[in-house]
């Protein structure tokens, strides 16, 4: 008996004209794990598994479809208080990404939203992240409040030294102009890790109950 994820996997490489898309629904299931898996895997990886071009590019642009539908909407009305609506709103964001990317969230005051940026795309270090883009898109917004994220589209949730010290570098940097960084957060799947919390020597701008 299919399971949910076989029968949604078989619909789309069906339409993409897979003659056996049953099989080949399965076949991938068991190569990448999970449904998730399959769709933040690159075409390349997806040709690998036995589909055909056509039908990994369909599968990559249906991938595609809720990270960018959420990027176009910020839930104004939202106040992210804790750590955990944080948490929910990047892991919606990094949804079928199948590369790295860098993302910035500018809160008011009260911690409402203002604007949302993708900063940079490749791996999160202090290359990569621009730290004079970042304040200017946070001075630009009138920002009291940053949140900055990232994915690893194939890894796990777990920081990097890397991202430790880029948290430090944009945490100063940020200071600079007046804005305090909340969190840098570290996305894979459903997970989504905190970084600054667990770095020593970092000012927080949330108190400990953001946490719970």
């Amino acid at each position: 008996m299919k399971t949910d994820s076989s029968a949604y996997l078989s619909r789309l490489l069906r339409f993409a004209g897979v003659k056996d898309a049953d099989g080949a629904a399965g076949t991938l299931l068991a190569r990448f794990g999970s449904l998730s898996s399959a769709l933040a895997s690159d075409r390349a990886e997806l040709v690998d598994a036995g589909l055909s071009p056509r039908g990994a590019l369909l599968l990559s642009l249906a991938a595609a479809i809720p990270a960018r539908a959420a990027e176009d909407v910020i839930p104004g009305g939202t106040v992210f208080d804790k750590s955990a609506k944080l948490a929910d709103f990047f892991v919606r964001r990094f949804l079928g990404a199948s590369v790295e990317r860098v993302c910035l969230l500018l809160l008011d005051a009260d911690k409402r939203p203002l604007a949302f940026k993708k900063i940079a795309e490749g791996a999160v270090n202090s290359a990569a992240v621009e730290l004079r883009s970042v304040t200017e898109a946070a001075v630009l917004s009138d920002a009291s409040f940053a949140v900055l994220a990232h994915n690893h589209p194939r890894g796990t949730a777990a920081p990097s030294r890397d991202d430790e010290a880029t948290t430090s570098l944009v945490s100063d940097a940020l200071a600079t102009a007046g804005v305090r960084l909340i969190e840098h957060y570290v996305v894979a799947g459903n997970v989504a890790c905190p970084i600054l919390r667990a770095l020593p020597g970092l000012p927080s701008a949330v108190p400990d109950e953001f946490y719970e």
